[in-house]
């Protein structure tokens, strides 16, 4: 998520998590809105979870109004700009909180947290969220980019193999097995198209004994 910028307009708590103030961060919870955000609705916990400040993290996840779905202005969640920055320590305390949504969907491009750590090839964080429940098959708004998709195009194998051996793959759209076969084609090498076809394969294969 390069193209997001912490806005103006600091409160005292979003100061203190953007200086990793911890001791600031204790007091300005007693005083001020946990959820309050900046003018490009930057809250504390979204800056946070970007710079991978575990400490601040647990302190605003204590909290008892927290919004741990909170949506800036590109309408993404602190777990999906965690995700996206490979902050794997701050994916799991995300992760443990009672009202994570692990697939919700950023509105300006759809991503969701998965499809955010595939893009930007972290996979540990993609097989944390993947535990977590994640939906490999879900989709950013185009409906064609899936985690297995963006992983292949920005040359992720590691994260588009293990996708793909994680049995979770619905290769049933055409759309999707489309995009997937033809960025392999372009960018995958002879390892991954390998994988992608035996995953196709193996998808059909099961299906076809389910069904009979």
């Amino acid at each position: 998520m390069s193209d997001e910028g912490i806005g103006a307009e600091e409160t005292t708590l979003i100061h203190a998590a953007i200086t990793g103030d911890s001791g600031a961060v204790k007091g300005a919870l007693v005083l001020e809105d946990v959820n309050a955000s900046d003018t490009d609705g930057w809250t504390a916990l979204h800056i946070a979870s970007r710079n991978g400040n575990a400490e601040i993290v647990h302190l605003l996840l204590s909290h008892p109004t927290i919004d741990v779905n909170v949506k800036n202005r590109w309408k993404s969640t602190p777990l999906m700009i965690a995700a996206g920055s490979g902050n794997l320590d701050i994916v799991d305390l995300l992760l443990k909180h009672p009202r994570i949504q692990v697939d919700a969907q950023a509105e300006y491009y759809g991503r969701t947290a998965l499809i955010e750590a595939a893009l930007k090839g972290h996979l540990p964080v993609a097989k944390t969220l993947v535990a977590h429940g994640a939906n490999v098959n879900a989709t950013d708004k185009t409906g064609r980019n899936s985690a297995l998709v963006e992983a292949i195009k920005n040359h992720h194998v590691n994260v588009a193999t293990y996708i793909l051996r994680s049995g979770l793959v619905d290769f049933s759209s055409h759309d999707l097995r489309l995009q997937a076969l033809i960025w392999a084609g372009n960018r995958g090498g002879d390892v991954l198209r390998a994988e992608l076809d035996a995953a196709i394969s193996n998808f059909f294969r099961r299906r076809q004994r389910a069904a009979s």
